[in-house]
């Protein structure tokens, strides 16, 4: 197990690519084996640190979606990806691999692993609607007053689902701009009962709503998924979603 494809996929400007799998769906002894070999020892480190089984194995696989998907872009084995933290932490491609402005966004979540590939600043988020959380709580401590206004005018029913939209999105834009819980989620609020998507940003922030693009998807029954996008040539966002096994 290596290289995984014939020839390696491009990118159009504006468009960006979602490689999706199901951790759980994955018990090849074989397979995971390799998983483990491609992870360098930082990584292998940061797994043995979970607690629980299934968040290694969650871990293990993130890894590996991320190592076999650059490998569909760039000409390198999984296991010879190499990465660099910026200030906050983000991971990005080591420039040494000669990959431009290539870029990659991980997030996992029980049930659900996602790694969005682009060209600019993107941002990728999947949240387990069915996890037992007090989502009213949450809300309160970290959206903005108007996205908690719009919240408690929906129905009691259409809530929940409403929480996960906003909750994704806010993610996705932080990840984006690479600086994570630095910014504050205050600082910035959707509005999602216009046309569209509609963002507002405090000038605290240092950035603007112009130029952000978004997605919004359920890839499963039980998942919520967000993008959060920004082309230097504002070019229009264009998705790919696609279901994978990682390293077949």
């Amino acid at each position: 197990m290596g290289v995984l494809v014939s020839h390696l996929l491009s990118l159009a400007p504006g468009e960006v690519h979602v490689w999706l799998t199901t951790p759980e769906a994955i018990a090849d002894e074989e397979l995971l084996a390799a998983y483990a070999r491609w992870m360098n020892p930082e990584e292998a480190a940061r797994q043995a640190r979970f607690l629980f089984a299934r968040h290694r194995h969650q871990f293990l696989v993130a890894r590996a979606l991320v190592r076999t998907t650059l490998s569909r872009y760039g000409d390198l084995p999984p296991a010879a990806w190499q990465f660099v933290n910026n200030a906050y932490g983000r991971p990005d491609i080591d420039p040494t691999h000669e990959l431009g402005d290539l870029r990659f966004n991980l997030s996992h979540t029980d049930g659900l692993v996602a790694v969005a590939v682009g060209r600019g600043e993107i941002g990728v988020d999947v949240e387990d609607t069915w996890r037992r959380s007090h989502t009213d709580q949450i809300a309160e401590h970290f959206f903005a007053p108007g996205e908690v206004a719009g919240l408690r005018g929906l129905p009691q029913a259409r809530q929940h689902g409403r929480f996960f939209e906003l909750w994704t999105l806010k993610e996705a834009y932080i990840k984006a701009r690479g600086m994570g819980l630095a910014i504050s989620l205050h600082h910035f609020a959707y509005d999602l009962d216009g046309p569209g998507i509609g963002l507002a940003i405090d000038p605290v922030l240092g950035d603007t709503p112009e130029g952000w693009q978004f997605f919004l998807d359920a890839p499963t029954d039980r998942h919520r998924l967000a993008l959060a996008a920004r082309f230097p040539g504002g070019e229009p966002l264009r998705i790919a979603v696609t279901h994978v096994v990682p390293g077949t």
